[in-house]
């Protein structure tokens, strides 16, 4: 069956892939769809979220081989873009590392590797808590138990990596360690923003991406951490 897919914009123009976050859908980058009409903007549905809520268990691996799935039709005419937020960027960072060709350049938000405390005393708690759905329970551990992923120093896609400068320092740690392992990865801060800035100020957000994409300067409010390395 596969993943349940929204697709919005031009036939033939640069396709860009975007992933959700947990507990959302692909239908929270509508917001994306009406302000980036200028490209191929396709949002699937994670494995046990929204309409593909059948699909699962979820894992990390698992969901970024069946979003592999969802592109490989659009790379006849080039590498797509990804953008990933939150548990989206974790899964398009797993996807950086095991399909590299696919990628051309990516966009990853608040994501976090391994990095929490307590993290496996809460993944415990929350396989013998009572009430608590067992997708929610895929999610979590699968999210809190994330590391970067092996490969993804073979990447060569120039992705920009953020966090907003009032989340967590777990957050934006994992974007510095993440923009180290890849040779074309560069880590970056959206000034006075939280963890779901990039749905609450959908300008911005559709702006930064624009601008990665075509190369040319990035809004007011973003501000670069490191330079590309080798």
């Amino acid at each position: 069956m596969g993943l349940h897919v929204r697709e919005s914009g031009p036939v033939g123009a640069p396709t860009i892939v975007f992933i959700h976050g947990g507990g959302q859908s692909g239908q929270s980058w509508q917001p994306m769809f009406e302000r980036l009409h200028q490209y191929r903007c396709v949002a699937p549905d994670l494995p046990e979220h929204g309409q593909s809520v059948d699909e699962g268990p979820f894992d990390m691996a698992g969901a970024a081989d069946a979003v592999a799935d969802i592109i490989h039709p659009f790379v006849s005419e080039g590498r797509v873009h990804l953008v990933g937020h939150s548990l989206g960027a974790q899964v398009a960072t797993q996807l950086l590392a095991t399909e590299p060709e696919l990628i051309d350049r990516a966009v990853l938000c608040g994501t976090v590797f391994n990095a929490l405390p307590g993290v496996w005393l809460a993944r415990i708690l929350l396989r013998v808590a009572g009430g608590i759905p067992p997708t929610i329970r895929n999610v979590v551990a699968a999210s809190s138990g994330f590391t970067v992923p092996e490969g993804v120093h073979r990447s060569d896609s120039p992705t920009l990596i953020l966090a907003g400068a009032n989340e967590s320092p777990f957050v934006r740690r994992s974007a510095t360690v993440l923009s180290q392992r890849m040779p074309n990865g560069i880590a970056g801060v959206a000034t006075g923003m939280t963890h779901n800035w990039p749905l609450r100020y959908p300008n911005l957000f559709s702006r930064t991406i624009d601008a990665w994409i075509s190369g040319t300067g990035l809004p007011a409010g973003i501000e670069l951490a490191n330079s590309p390395h080798g």
